[in-house]
């Protein structure tokens, strides 16, 4: 009998391992602008160590896949606005910053409006912390610092400057979207975190310490670090079981 769940992930397995052959097979030493603000034991264990990560769950990558479907839609539906009124527009261009040895992909970019967009997906849960009644934001600081890194290449790519950075959300859960306005400061704050990462390289791998290495407790769950193992658990406290 046909297991429609298997060949799904199958499909989506292989789909994704072309899309990394595609992005990042054979350029594995640099790191990935959508890793900003993450923890730094991950970037020394794929970029600098040269360690192959562990393959991701089921799961995960069906989370994946339905967050690049949703950046799919979006950024067909800017795309085809931008083609028949005729705007200058950037839509997932690969950026490259040889000085810190960062690359990456960034989602869209309204070149005339000077409007820097990453797309998100997340649950209602992560929205009501996103929208809440006192949203901080300086928060999730990945998240800004992506945003930022981005910033940092278009800015000295283009000698133009940004007048606003902005996260879309959309909600897996209600289907609702909203945008978040980041402080364009995080230009300056990207450039910080990714010459911090080269200065602290130059003597090894960084020890466990929550802030640095990991940023987030979170990133220590294997569902989310794919170097978990490798890692020996990283970050666990008295009395947890990660």
């Amino acid at each position: 009998m046909l297991d429609i769940k298997k060949v799904y992930d199958d499909w989506i397995r292989n789909k994704n391992d072309a899309h990394y052959t595609k992005r990042y097979e054979g350029k594995e030493e640099w790191f990935h602008a959508s890793a900003s603000g993450m923890c730094m034991r991950k970037h020394y264990f794929q970029h600098v160590a040269g360690i192959k990560p562990s393959p991701f769950s089921d799961d995960t990558l069906r989370l994946f896949r339905l967050g690049d479907l949703v950046h799919e839609d979006i950024q067909s539906a800017v795309r085809d606005y931008a083609d028949e009124n005729g705007l200058p527009i950037l839509i997932e261009k690969e950026i490259q910053l040889p000085e810190v040895n960062v690359r990456g992909f960034l989602d869209l970019l309204l070149i005339e409006d000077n409007t820097l967009i990453d797309i998100k997906t997340c649950n209602a849960w992560k929205w009501r912390g996103t929208f809440g009644r006192t949203p901080d934001p300086d928060r999730p600081i990945n998240y800004n610092l992506q945003l930022g890194t981005y910033g940092w290449w278009y800015e000295e790519d283009s000698g133009n400057k940004l007048d606003k950075l902005a996260l879309l959300y959309y909600n897996k859960d209600t289907s609702k979207m909203r945008e978040k306005i980041i402080p364009v400061s995080f230009i300056n704050e990207a450039k910080k975190y990714w010459h911090n990462v080269k200065d602290i390289f130059k003597k090894g791998n960084p020890p466990i310490k929550l802030g640095v290495a990991p940023v987030y407790k979170w990133e220590c769950k294997p569902q989310w670090c794919n170097f978990n193992k490798v890692c020996g658990g990283g970050l666990i406290e008295k009395g947890e079981d990660l």
